[in-house]
Order: C-alpha cells, then sequence, then structure tokens
C-alpha cells in the first residue's frame, strides 16, 4: 500500500525505512512545512515532496497517511485526511483535546475509513508476557500500582524539544503506560486526585508542568498512581517503568513503551514475601518495530482484515480524555470523572504460544520433579517455587518422585499460575499397570494434586512389574519400604515382572481420555521396537514420548520416527550426562554467545524441536535454565553439537 509520510522529522526517519523495508509497504510521498526538510526526505525514497498536505492529496494517489506532525498539529492533519476519504495512523497523541479527539473517531467511521493511533506497545513481548501473569492470577486482584513516564529534561539530549515541552511529559509520554493499563483493566472510570508543577528554575512561557501525579481508577476497581516528569533526568530507573500489586504478589515491567529490545530482565514476579524473580519468556522475540502497526492498519484498509483492538482509535480518543481530566483535577476540579467511548480490550495473548510442530498447548521448555540425585534424594520444593515464579509452565511429575502432593500444595497457593495456565504431567509406575491399579494411581494423583485433570498422562516405562500395593506419597516413607514398593524383587534380587499386557495398560490409559480426565497420552523411555508396537494396538496413540536425550545420546532415529507419526519428544535428563557441562564445544559456543553451557544444551534441544525438562536445586540454575529465547544457535553451532554423538552412550 502507498503511504504518505506528513512531518518529516526526526521520526519521520525511523518510520520512512522500516516502510520501505516492508514487502506490503511503500513511501509514496511526503509533506512537511519547512521545503528543506520535506525535499530531504522526498530524495532519500524517491518520491514526491510538498508543503502541504491538502496539495500532496490533490495529486497523489494515496492508501494511507502516515501523520508525523507535531502533537499540536495531529488533529488538524487528521481531520484533513478523513475529510479527502483518507485512513490515518497518527503518531500519540490523537487529538490534544478529548472532544476533538472524539470528533475524529466519529469522522472516520462516517467517511468509513480506518484511523489508528500510536503508541503500539501492548504488541511488545514483555508487555503480553506481564499480561499472560496477570491473566494466569499471578497477582490475584491488583488494588494498586505505580506508573511512570519519565521522560527527562529534554533540553539536555533533545534535537528539537520545544514541541514536547508544550505540551508536556503527560501527551508525550503518559500515553505508553495508560495504552498498556487500559488493556490490561479497562478504561480509567476517573481521576481521584492530581497535582502538578513546574520544577525547572527558569522554565519557558508556554512551557506545560514538568511535573505531574496523579492517581486513576480503572473499571476494574484497581488504582494506579501515575508519574509523569520532563524533570526527572532521562533514562533513570524509573524511565517507563510499571509496578503492580495485587492480593497474591507483584508485578514489574521494566518498560511500557519498549517493542524492540526489551531490558533483562524485561518482567519480573514476586510472591507475597520474596523477592523478585525474573520471568523468563517461553518463546523466541517477536521485536514490534515501527512498520507493524502501519502494516495492520493498511491491512484493515484493504478489507483484509479489522482494525486490530489494540489500534482502537476510541481507546486513543479515551487516553485524551484521561490526561484531559488529569490536567483538570490537577486545576482543582477534585475527583474528574473520565467520560469517552467505549473501546474493545485486545484478546489476552496465549500462555504459551506454540509453533504448529508442537503440540498447542504444550511449553516449550519445563522442569523436572524428580527427586532422586546421584545416589540420594533432594527437596526440590524451593527450586519447583522458583521455576514456577521464573515462568515455568510445564511440571514433569511422577507417583514414583513421591512429591505430588508437595507439588499440589505448592499448586493451590497464592501466587500460582491458574490451572489451566499450566502443562501437568505424571507418569503411572511399572508396578501399576493392571487396569484396576492404573486407574487407582490416576486417582490418587489427581488427589495428591489437586487438580481434576491431567494434560498428560504417561506410562513410566512399557514393562509391567509386580503390584505390591498403592506407592502414595513415596517421600513420606522410609527408603526401604518404599523401594520394596516400587522395585518388587525375587529371592535373587531380580525384579518380578507381571503378566499384563501392554494393550490392557493402553487401553485403561485410553478410557482416562474419552472421560476427560487427560487432554494426551504418553510414554517414557520407550524405544522405537516397542514404540511400534504400542502404536499397532492404540486407538488413541500417544501424543508424546519422553526419553532421555542429550548431545552424548541425541536418539536422533527415535526422534525422527516420532515426528513420523506426530509424536512430540520431551527430553528428560538432558543436562545429567557426566562430563557434558565441562564440553570444550559447548563451553565454547556458550562463551560466543555470553551464555552458561547448559543453556546452549537446552537450546539445542528447542530448536531440534524437543521439549527440554531440566531440573536443579539451585535457584540461580533453575531461572538460567528457562533462559533459552533471547539467543539462537547457528547451524555451524548445532551441527557441532550434534557431533558430540557417542555411539556407546546408552540410555540409563
Amino acid at each position: 500500500m502507498d503511504i504518505a509520510i506528513v512531518g518529516c522529522g526526526d521520526v519521520a526517519g525511523q518510520y520512512a525505512p522500516a516502510i520501505a523495508a516492508h514487502n506490503a509497504l511503500r513511501v509514496s510521498a511526503v509533506a512537511d512545512l519547512d521545503a528543506d526538510r520535506t525535499e530531504a526526505l522526498g530524495r532519500t525514497h524517491d518520491v514526491p515532496s510538498y508543503t502541504t498536505l491538502s496539495d500532496l492529496l490533490s495529486n497523489e494517489s494515496v492508501g494511507l497517511v502516515l501523520n508525523l506532525t507535531s502533537h499540536a498539529a495531529h488533529a488538524e492533519v487528521t481531520q484533513t485526511a478523513i475529510e479527502a476519504g483518507v485512513g490515518v495512523y497518527s503518531e500519540k497523541p490523537l487529538a490534544l483535546d478529548a472532544a476533538e479527539a472524539q470528533a475524529l473517531v466519529e469522522a472516520a467511521d462516517d467517511r468509513g475509513v480506518v484511523l489508528g493511533c500510536a503508541p503500539y506497545p501492548i504488541e511488545g513481548d514483555a508487555q503480553k508476557l506481564t499480561w499472560r501473569l496477570l491473566a494466569d492470577g499471578r497477582l490475584g486482584t491488583v488494588r494498586w500500582g505505580y506508573a511512570t513516564t519519565h521522560i527527562g529534561r529534554l533540553t539536555e539530549w533533545h534535537d528539537n524539544p520545544e514541541s514536547i515541552l508544550q505540551v508536556g511529559a503527560l501527551y508525550d509520554g503518559a500515553v505508553y503506560p495508560l495504552s498498556v493499563l487500559t488493556a490490561y483493566f479497562g478504561p480509567v472510570t476517573h481521576v481521584e486526585a492530581a497535582h502538578d508543577a513546574r520544577l525547572e528554575a527558569d522554565p519557558g512561557d508556554d512551557w506545560a508542568p514538568d511535573q505531574t501525579v496523579a492517581v486513576l481508577a480503572f473499571a476494574d476497581g484497581s488504582r494506579i498512581q501515575l508519574s509523569a516528569s520532563t524533570y526527572v533526568p532521562h533514562q533513570t530507573k524509573q524511565f517507563n517503568t510499571l509496578e503492580l500489586h495485587g492480593d497474591d504478589g507483584s508485578l514489574f515491567l521494566e518498560n511500557t513503551g519498549e517493542t524492540e529490545a526489551p531490558a533483562d530482565p524485561a518482567v519480573e514476579f514476586a510472591r507475597l514475601g520474596t523477592g523478585y524473580t525474573p520471568v523468563r519468556q517461553q518463546a523466541d522475540p517477536s521485536p514490534v518495530g515501527r512498520a507493524a502497526p502501519v502494516a495492520a492498519l493498511a491491512a484493515a484498509a484493504r478489507g483484509e482484515r479489522p482494525v486490530p483492538d489494540s489500534l482502537d482509535p476510541r481507546r486513543a480518543a479515551h487516553v485524551v480524555a484521561v490526561l484531559e481530566a488529569i490536567e483538570a483535577c490537577a486545576d482543582g476540579a477534585g475527583p474528574v470523572s473520565v467520560d469517552g467511548p467505549s473501546f474493545s480490550s485486545p484478546a489476552t495473548p496465549p500462555t504459551v504460544p506454540a509453533p504448529a510442530d508442537r503440540l498447542s498447548s504444550m511449553p516449550p521448555i519445563g522442569f523436572g520433579c524428580s527427586r532422586f540425585r546421584d545416589g540420594t534424594y533432594v527437596d526440590l520444593t524451593s527450586s519447583i517455587e522458583t521455576a514456577l515464579d521464573a515462568g515455568c509452565r510445564l511440571l514433569d511429575m511422577a507417583e514414583l518422585y513421591g512429591n505430588e502432593a508437595e507439588i499440589g500444595d505448592l499448586l493451590d497457593a497464592p501466587g500460582r499460575p491458574d490451572r489451566d495456565a499450566l502443562y501437568l504431567v505424571s507418569k503411572v509406575w511399572n508396578t501399576n499397570h493392571a487396569p484396576k491399579h492404573l486407574r487407582a494411581a490416576f486417582d490418587a494423583t489427581l488427589d495428591r494434586l489437586g487438580v481434576d485433570r491431567l494434560d498428560c498422562y504417561m506410562l513410566h516405562w512399557p514393562d509391567a512389574w509386580a503390584h505390591r500395593g498403592p506407592l502414595g506419597e513415596l517421600k513420606d516413607r522410609p527408603t526401604d519400604e518404599a523401594e520394596a514398593l516400587t522395585f518388587p524383587t525375587d529371592e535373587e534380587g531380580d525384579i518380578i515382572e507381571a503378566d499384563v499386557p501392554l494393550s490392557d495398560s493402553w487401553a485403561a490409559m485410553e478410557s482416562l481420555v474419552e472421560e476427560g480426565r487427560t487432554t494426551h497420552l504418553g510414554v517414557s523411555n520407550v524405544g522405537r521396537p516397542e514404540l511400534r508396537e504400542l502404536l499397532s494396538l492404540a486407538d488413541i496413540p500417544p501424543a508424546i514420548v519422553q526419553i532421555e536425550r542429550h548431545p552424548y545420546l541425541p536418539q536422533s532415529d527415535l526422534v525422527a520416527f516420532c515426528r513420523e507419526h506426530d509424536i512430540a519428544v520431551m527430553a528428560h535428563s538432558p543436562l545429567s550426562a557426566e562430563g557434558l557441562l565441562t564440553e570444550p564445544v559447548l563451553h565454547e559456543i556458550a562463551e560466543n554467545h555470553e551464555i552458561a553451557p547448559a543453556q546452549v544444551v537446552l537450546r539445542w534441544n528447542v530448536e531440534r524441536g524437543v521439549v527440554p525438562i531440566p531440573s536443579s536445586t539451585t535457584p540461580s540454575h533453575v531461572i538460567e535454565n528457562l533462559d533459552v529465547f533471547r539467543f539462537a544457535l547457528s547451524e555451524a553451532d548445532l551441527q557441532r553439537i550434534d557431533e558430540l554423538a557417542d555411539p556407546e552412550c546408552e540410555p540409563r
């Protein structure tokens, strides 16, 4: 689509190259009151240049106007384009007057043209991650928060600060947190209190207040203290931050406006009584550049899609009404109601964005809950808490691990994700393969976890052993008693097998799916022969196969076989092979990416389409293991790791 840029200042230098590089957009003409600026930008992109929008629209065929003029000119330029029957994407704010902003929305509707307004922050990775955490119920009811937009002393760093200083940080900066907050919590109903001041010793005569503080009440009952400043220095710790506090915990978003290169950590979470834990993104980054909202609005103008809710001009008009109410309240009007049109809230992003080649609801990495470490048992309570705080959504459990009741208590505690945000896997032990024992074991697992369904229930091994009674919560039993229950042996110490056909066990598993008590079935520690047998007899085939997998033991043939049969592969023990994490190749790759060798191994699994489920008793390692989506391995890296395969390495 042909895009006409109106306003050829600094920000046009950011938009124009992005539009020119987009495969569905083209800079077709430019306009600016400053003839030198418009001619310079026109020459750069080899397009006609004009000094008025009216002349441009009279002489050019335009699909969309990109309004990059000064704040005070936004409304007039947008109105001119709408009257000419051309849609507009405007830089923020939509207008400096609430009635004028509403009139623009109505005019666009009357003319049947699209209208959208910056900013577009709700599409950023960090903003969506924060939103998912809120939707998952991590904070409980949010009652208070702090939003800052401290854009700094512009005369010290901005080449042309006058237009911003005239409108102040409210109209230039506060639109970022307000765009995010109205997506999270709905419209602002009223401004409860506000104060503004001029703190600079010698402000300009027509400069807006350089510090404003307001308390905003939102439709859902939450209240946010907003601070907007052109006095607080640029890029302080409180630049564009958002901190939210609920009954069950707190969230911190480092920058409400950043959509291309968020800080690390960009989002942090704290349960009540604990410090902040970095929350790790569970998908590769999706930077949102300058061209993205223009392209989305252009697609709407072509009739290919509706105007995205995140670009709804009614939200932009509401934001202007909020800013106007803050000014009125600060001028002494007392609490001020915010009126205006209703707007659509964007749909909450999915908990875990999933590629087409993975089960749609399964996260790309998880946490293994086995307590067994180097011949002894460890307490994983703190590690599982840390994993959940850091964004882990997949827990791999088993009745053999003996800690399902403990995990159930963790999941039921305040500040935990809602059940629907989690992917819960458990496994039936070998001694419970007989159908009645298998169903009893499944019931006991649900009871211990305090849930009414699993996402995947697995056979821990395909082998059936003699039943010695219900396992219960094994961690509460003496070790000798637990091992006698789980590893039945004869007088010579050999395992006593049970005469339970795999077909009978699997039929019992299938009945759990048919009853809606588990979504998927799986099998662990299986080879190709056993998997072929299972596929031949199953009415409901396994959705997941869990195997030991790491660079020494990639099991590539089995992984390929699973992929041929649309079976997802989960890698247990991805880091535990002796000597793996001291491997020179892994250290070299890790050093090149400024990460840890463990992250290299986990990312290798992810890039090979396998879901790793690492475990650790060290909190910093738990967080580090989840942080494998801010970098990518090259094909050369992957090949070097593949070459570590050891033909003599056997599954344990």
